[in-house]
């Protein structure tokens, strides 16, 4: 792959923003820019960081944002996406279409791959630079060496926590050179470098262009780093963790929405402009109700028993439905259960029937999280628009709870989540029979936090890498998810995706190289 390909895509991906209405990036279109043009100036070289924002954003539209969510004990794939193509239904049934011609699987890879390839060689042209720049220029590239080391060690990271192994980008004469996958402790050393990269040159101060990383982006991708890195890679230190955390909370100025539903109200705090941010982002992807920059993802998590209105603002498909276990894992009074979980379906006055032959489960639960209010009775649900969390201070504050308990703290750690993500969910005050005990033991947390995590981040795209580092992938599961109680067929092996076929095609390096287990 050339770098002038992604140079395009890139250039033609931030020509698709110009048409959002949040006043980013304006700009006439350029469509046939060389690399050296696009590294020539330091204008061309943010538009080059927006297209590596815009190409990873795309992972959070349309039915991919689930393809990684789908077949944990939190969310499964409905009943029609099962019966009508077993590809999709395999995310769920782990079954022999789980394997390396499984188009769902390719598309999550083929989404990130090249992301990281282009920002690699991003990187590569903007160390060339640095060797000839002015004082002045030295300090412009090296903010977008922060930016952009920051976006490829996401992109890595996802890749690694999805795959293990990966084919690292090596790139010479700012190309990219294909080889064998790496083992976990080469993957995770580029994607620390990268990050203390990102550490030393991304600022503290939130930008008003919500494209722009913050340290504390980079900081808090580093902690997922320690906690989620597998223990073989000699990544994993919760110590390291608690200590950029404690940073977070402390210096980064950030605070818990006062009300949970909030967050996900595209007419509150989740409107389109970095200006009107909760406190609670560290780092949001920014959509809108306009096509092209919509996200559709109403679309596959609504229900097809409302699609006969097009205009109702949860209707939709039903691909990726909540599990019976994240339906009843909310407690009593827990305002998460309303905002997160829709059970109520009447419109305009009327409950309505599920359509014949698409399926039992239309008005089972679904999730709530990616209705968009703005569009009710206005747009078709395919326009829902609202945006995505990637990092929010909650799941800062119980991943610090959970560094807490790994290193001796539990009473701590105890105190921290009651006292904040609990007393929030509650209204701010905790009904004395739901406080958590501060006398429990470690092991009695790990369980604890758990299901907090699945309360707090339902459907936000945690999931699955939770169950693998907590080692509870296969026997949770296993009794939650509707299919595997079905016919259990999950097994260790499916802790990781198989490497696409298409892309062992495309680099021989991977020939016989597939992850254990797997196809």
């Amino acid at each position: 792959m050339k770098t002038n390909r992604y140079i395009i895509i890139a250039l033609l991906l931030i020509i698709l923003g110009t048409s959002c209405e949040d006043g980013f990036l304006k700009q006439d279109p350029q469509t046939k820019l060389s690399s050296d043009q696009v590294f020539e100036k330091p204008e061309s070289v943010q538009a080059f960081v927006y297209g590596l924002y815009y190409q990873w954003r795309a992972n959070r539209v349309n039915r991919k944002c689930f393809y990684t969510m789908l077949g944990t004990d939190e969310v499964q794939v409905g009943e029609y996406q099962v019966r009508t193509n077993a590809s999709l239904g395999s995310l769920s049934k782990y079954d022999g279409y789980y394997d390396s011609e499984n188009t769902f699987i390719a598309d999550a890879w083929n989404s990130r791959w090249p992301v990281a390839v282009q920002a690699s060689e991003g990187l590569w042209h903007i160390n060339q630079l640095l060797k000839s720049a002015s004082d002045d220029e030295a300090e412009q590239y090296k903010v977008f060496l922060g930016q952009i080391s920051f976006y490829r060690a996401c992109i890595l990271f996802e890749l690694t926590q999805y795959w293990g192994k990966l084919p690292l980008p090596n790139i010479v004469d700012g190309q990219n050179q294909l080889g064998p996958r790496k083992e976990l402790q080469e993957v995770y050393k580029m994607i620390t470098d990268d990050l203390k990269v990102s550490l030393t040159y991304l600022s503290e101060k939130r930008s008003a262009d919500g494209r722009i990383p913050t340290i504390w982006a980079a900081k808090m991708l580093l902690a997922k780093v320690y906690m989620y890195a597998p223990v073989e890679s000699g990544y994993r230190d919760f110590g390291e963790a608690q200590i950029l955390l404690e940073d977070l909370k402390n210096r980064g100025g950030f605070d818990l929405e006062n009300n949970y539903a909030d967050l996900f109200d595209a007419n509150k705090v989740m409107g389109n402009l970095p200006s009107q941010a909760s406190p609670e982002e560290i780092f949001t992807f920014y959509f809108n109700n306009v096509w092209p920059d919509d996200n559709q993802a109403q679309w596959y998590a609504g229900t097809r028993a409302c699609s006969s209105d097009p205009n109702c603002m949860y209707g939709g498909y039903d691909l990726a439905l909540p599990t019976d276990y994240c339906v009843n894992v909310y407690e009593p009074g827990d305002l998460r259960k309303d905002a997160s979980i829709r059970t109520d379906f009447i419109y305009k006055g009327k409950q309505p029937s599920p359509v014949s032959g698409f399926g039992e489960d239309q008005l089972s639960p679904h999730f709530k999280k990616f209705e968009d209010v703005r569009i009710d009775g206005i747009k078709s649900f395919y326009n829902t628009g609202g945006n995505m969390y990637y990092f929010r201070y909650a799941d800062a504050l119980l991943m610090l709870a959970e560094c807490m308990n790994e290193t001796g703290n539990t009473s701590g750690a105890v105190t921290l989540v009651n006292t904040t993500v609990r007393a929030r969910a509650f209204g701010g005050t905790v009904p004395a029979q739901y406080v958590w005990d501060t006398g429990m033991s470690p092991e009695e947390f790990r369980t604890k936090i758990l299901d907090e995590r699945m309360r707090e981040l339902a459907c936000e795209g945690w999931r699955r890498m939770d169950l693998v580092r907590t080692g509870h992938f296969e026997e949770y599961i296993k009794v939650r998810n509707r299919w595997q109680i079905a016919e259990p067929t999950i097994g260790p092996q499916h802790r990781l995706f198989p490497v696409p076929m298409v892309e062992i095609k495309q680099n021989p390096h991977l020939e016989g190289d597939q992850n254990p287990g797997l196809n």
